[in-house]
C-alpha cells in the first residue's frame, strides 16, 4: 500500500466518523460521500447551463456567492470547467463536530476525469457544513486539473 498525507487524513476521519456515527446517523460515511456526489454533479451542471440560481439551497450563503461570482467568468476562463465529468474517487478526509459558533463540518476529497477528454483528471477537495439535518457545500478548496 502506498502511503501518503492523503491516506492518512482518510484513516483519521474514518475513525473519527465511525465514533461520531454512533452519536448522530448524519455522520454516516456512505451518505455523506453520496450528498458530496450529487452536489458536485449538481454544480458542475450549473456551472456549463449558468443556471447557478439553481444551487442555492444546496450552498452556504457565502458559496453560493463565490459560485455566482464565477459564472462572471470571461470566455477563457469558462473553457477550463471540465465538461461531462465523471467521479472515479470521492474519500472522506476531515470531519469535524461543531464547537461553539461553528458548524459540524466534513471535507471530501474528489477525484476524476471527463467523459469528452479521459485523459482530462480532476482533484478537488470540498467542505460541507451542517444545517439542521442536511450538508450544505460551503467551500471549494482546491480545483486541480492535469493530464495523465
Amino acid at each position: 500500500m502506498k502511503f501518503s498525507l492523503e491516506s492518512i487524513k482518510i484513516s483519521i476521519a474514518g475513525a473519527k466518523l465511525s465514533h461520531l456515527v454512533q452519536k448522530d446517523k448524519i455522520w454516516d460515511h456512505g451518505s455523506m460521500a453520496e450528498q458530496a456526489r450529487i452536489i458536485f454533479y449538481l454544480v458542475q451542471k450549473a456551472k456549463v447551463s449558468g443556471n447557478i440560481e439553481s444551487l442555492r439551497k444546496q450552498c452556504s450563503i457565502s458559496c453560493f456567492e463565490r459560485l455566482k461570482n464565477e459564472t462572471m467568468m470571461s470566455e477563457n476562463q469558462k473553457k477550463s470547467i471540465i465538461t461531462n465529468p465523471v467521479i472515479n474517487e470521492i474519500a472522506i478526509i476531515e470531519a469535524q463536530p461543531g464547537k461553539k459558533n461553528r458548524p459540524d463540518m466534513f471535507c471530501a476529497l474528489i477525484r476524476g476525469s471527463s467523459k469528452d477528454i479521459p485523459m482530462q483528471r480532476f482533484t478537488t477537495q470540498w467542505s460541507f457544513v451542517r444545517q439542521g439535518d442536511w450538508w450544505l457545500l460551503d467551500q471549494i478548496k482546491t480545483n486541480k486539473s492535469y493530464s495523465k
